[in-house]
């Protein structure tokens, strides 16, 4: 038998819902059962959204018995479409201004203009932080309502080839449910990491430093890593659990989810380019991954230490990790909305590109892992040099 401490505590009420939090995987599929039958209500909604925010790479596991592509996950949001109460009413102007929009009345959508407009906001993620967050929630209120309509109900119809025939109806395809689900933990969740911060945005940009760095460029091997981490910045949010759900219980790995969901011809195109264009023209296109590989190569050189492992959180690991940054007695660099910030003692300094902020994480650090960065610092602070021919591998002379 599984143990649970669950029972001793039925929910009962969609207040008792909001106050108890259940913990082990046996509790949360009780909780969920409960919660369930409760039916509508916006205090259980808040419950289950609270659950998945903090839950979410928990229950993302399959689920046992005849349910072969669902997830613990998956369950869990279907109990949240369950309690949600659906409301169309969004700004048609804010969704057109933002690009977002791709049927003209969410509310009679069809499956392929729901997944299209979570594929579009998905692609629009990064200027989110920009956007009145009021119309921004009231838009994923009315795309999650319109799934609710398709993932809660049996279908005589009109399911445009996601569907499951079940006897003489169709359910929705355990694809659509999964495109919902990532889409919705990932926008609540990126804007209550970003919001977690007290800013301070400053910068400190180092330009001598990266064009000092650029020499890596005439090593096959530093493309061909560099190449890799450009691959890691590509998928959309989502994008990951979309992609690769075929393959539900594996470890797919980036490439093969972006050949899942991206043109090829773009893929090739980013490869020939990461491959075999000039180093401005990668560094143009590719800023923070080429900037933080440099910055990587450095470390490793000098110090022996892979910085990235030990002092960079990216916004697809960071909800893992969210505590640990928080606590670190030294300074992190942390990703949020494709810019980035350096995270220490809980409070975020500058907001930008990597070649921006880096310089404040170099202030920030004192001796971080023991790490003399006094040479650095010296190297941060040179000034730039006039080379006789511009070439990127000429180095100045101290």
């Amino acid at each position: 038998m599984y143990k649970s401490t669950y029972l001793a505590c039925r929910v009962h009420t969609a207040t008792e819902a909001l106050e108890i939090e259940p913990e082990d995987t046996v509790d949360i599929m009780l909780w969920l059962i409960d919660v369930y039958d409760l039916g509508e209500h916006e205090k259980c909604a808040e419950a289950v959204k609270k659950l998945i925010l903090k839950q979410y790479f928990k229950l993302d596991e399959r689920t046992p018995g005849i349910l072969p592509m669902w997830t613990k996950g998956m369950l869990a949001f279907v109990t949240y479409l369950n309690a949600l109460k659906k409301d169309y009413s969004y700004d048609k102007e804010f969704v057109r201004k933002a690009h977002l929009m791709i049927c003209e009345d969410v509310e009679t959508c069809t499956v392929q203009d729901l997944i299209t407009s979570l594929d579009a906001l998905g692609m629009r993620w990064s200027g989110a932080i920009e956007w009145d967050r009021v119309q921004l929630m009231a838009y994923v209120h009315a795309l999650m309502s319109r799934a609710k309509d398709f993932i809660l109900y049996m279908h005589e119809s009109g399911l445009d080839g996601y569907g499951v025939r079940s006897n003489d109806k169709l359910t929705v395809h355990p694809k659509v449910v999964v495109a919902c689900y990532s889409r919705f933990y990932w926008i609540h969740k990126t804007l209550e990491l970003h919001d977690a911060y007290t800013r301070n945005e400053t910068s400190k940009p180092h330009v001598m430093f990266f064009q000092t760095e650029m020499r890596h460029f005439v090593l096959r091997k530093f493309r061909d890593e560099l190449l890799k981490d450009v691959w890691e910045t590509l998928p959309f949010i989502g994008e990951r659990e979309t992609g690769g759900h075929a393959d539900l219980g594996s470890d797919p790995s980036t490439y093969s989810i972006l050949y899942k969901r991206h043109p090829v011809c773009l893929l090739q195109r980013t490869q020939r380019c990461v491959l075999y264009e000039p180093p401005e023209v990668v560094v143009s296109k590719f800023p923070d991954a080429v900037h933080l590989k440099m910055i990587q190569k450095y470390f490793q050189n000098n110090y022996k230490m892979d910085f990235v492992r030990y002092f960079v959180c990216f916004e697809r690991t960071h909800p893992k990790h969210a505590a640990a940054v928080r606590a670190s007695g030294v300074p992190v660099l942390v990703e949020s909305f494709g810019k980035w910030s350096v995270v220490c003692g809980g409070e975020a300094h500058g907001y930008g590109p990597i070649a921006d902020v880096f310089g404040l994480w170099v202030d920030l650090a004192v001796e971080p892992h023991g790490l003399d960065l006094s040479d650095l610092r010296h190297k941060l602070n040179m000034h730039a040099k006039p080379t006789s021919d511009n070439s990127i591998y000429e180095m100045p002379v101290c």
